[in-house]
């Protein structure tokens, strides 16, 4: 379009719904769930198999090159929340993040589906000021520490997960069509879940280190953590398909670089989340074959997933079930075939496969793609959706 409205150009028309349209929509957000345990080279250290097996299922869908929006929880919360990529700007705190809600954030424009909105956070509702920010975006209920079992075990972070996950089964409404996005806490430091209580076996764990490795304790103990909150995530998954068959739910990590086997890994291993659909509909082969993106790109996938044809949404991310085969963040780009650092000018491409076979991919394409997504995620916040540089003077 040839408009000086920002929002002309961000908004989208449906193309029409994937599978049946869900009861209930999950959205896990699972701290420092990073891809690369669910790599084929570490599945001897067991830390991942409850995911793994998730995975296997014929319902369910995989997109092993995604990206975060940050290196942070509250980047991964401010990029699904809002739809906007990290662009240096720190939205928890700007006056213009709590006046209305960005035309790109996600809980209005499922609200515009019939669906009952809420956060579940295991923490504190001050931590970010994440209460007052998701609601400011839209959603209709928050929920935080206060909500769970005042007898639940946790951290300074918030309760383990297992009692986040017991308070969200226990207050979904079933009578109401619900979207729900959950973010757990337990994976982080100072790692201190009671382990040996969860039933965690560390010596399966020390059977699949490299040798350097085997008496590093404190690696096996985080390694541990990443165990507890794949099971968690597992079972609930498994619950909620007896007790919601009509549901549908995404697992996400909101980053990754808390820690790694490798000492020196490369982007891709470093910096990788999963991105997980499972549910009522979904088939392995949902996701186009070389599917890629970032944390913008979780509602427009859902959207296109379930909104009827012609549905109007905005969005700067695209669908990972209809064409997105790239992702960007504040560091680094992947493709299906290859990753790469953002702010290298000419991009550098590096091969995820070394033993070659990916196709040549459009260096130009890429390059541009980054630019905007960055460009438009920082104008949006600072001045809103008219394009008028003077914008930029009055504000100076």
């Amino acid at each position: 379009p040839d408009s000086n409205n920002l929002e002309d150009y961000i908004t989208r028309s449906a193309q029409g719904p994937q599978i049946e349209k869900p009861k209930h929509i999950f959205l896990i957000v699972s701290e420092s769930y990073a891809n690369w345990p669910l790599l084929d080279k570490y599945k001897n250290l067991h830390i991942a198999d409850g995911m793994r097996s998730v995975i296997e299922e014929q319902d369910t869908a995989y997109c092993p090159t995604f990206l975060p929006n940050g290196g942070s929880t509250v980047s991964a919360v401010t990029g699904i929340v809002t739809g906007l990529a990290d662009a240096n700007l720190y939205l928890t705190t700007m006056p213009e993040s709590f006046g209305a809600p960005y035309p790109t954030s996600i809980a209005p424009q499922m609200k515009a589906l019939g669906y009952d909105t809420t956060m579940w956070y295991a923490g504190p509702a001050t931590w970010e000021r994440i209460e007052p920010f998701v609601l400011a975006q839209g959603f209709d209920h928050f929920h935080g520490r206060g909500s769970m079992p005042q007898d639940a075990t946790g951290s300074v972070w918030g309760v383990d997960d297992e009692y986040l996950y017991q308070a969200v089964l226990e207050g979904v409404d079933p009578a109401k069509d619900s979207f729900n996005v959950i973010l757990n806490v337990s994976n982080h430091s100072p790692f201190n879940v009671d382990l040996s209580s969860k039933g965690f076996e560390p010596q399966k764990v020390i059977d699949g280190l490299p040798e350097e490795a085997k008496g590093d304790t404190e690696l096996v103990n985080q390694l541990g953590h990443f165990w507890y909150a794949d099971r968690e995530m597992a079972k609930f998954i498994k619950t909620v398909k007896e007790k919601y068959p009509a549901s549908l739910v995404l697992v996400v990590g909101d980053h990754a670089e808390r820690y790694n086997i490798d000492k020196t890994p490369n982007i891709y291993e470093r910096y990788g989340v999963p991105f997980i659909i499972t549910g009522k509909g979904v088939t392995p082969n949902l996701m186009i074959p070389k599917a890629a993106g970032s944390q913008i790109d979780i509602a427009p996938t859902i959207l296109e997933m379930i909104a009827p044809k012609g549905f109007k949404y905005m969005s700067i991310g695209s669908s990972l079930t209809r064409h997105n085969t790239m992702g960007v963040n504040y560091a680094v780009w992947f493709t299906r075939d290859y990753y790469g650092e953002a702010d290298i000018y000419p991009l550098q491409p590096i091969p995820i496969n070394a033993n070659g076979g990916a196709e040549p991919m459009d260096e130009l394409e890429m390059q541009i793609y980054c630019d905007t997504v960055r460009s438009i995620s920082w104008w949006l916040p600072k001045y809103g959706n008219i394009l008028d540089e003077s914008l930029m003077e009055a504000k100076k």
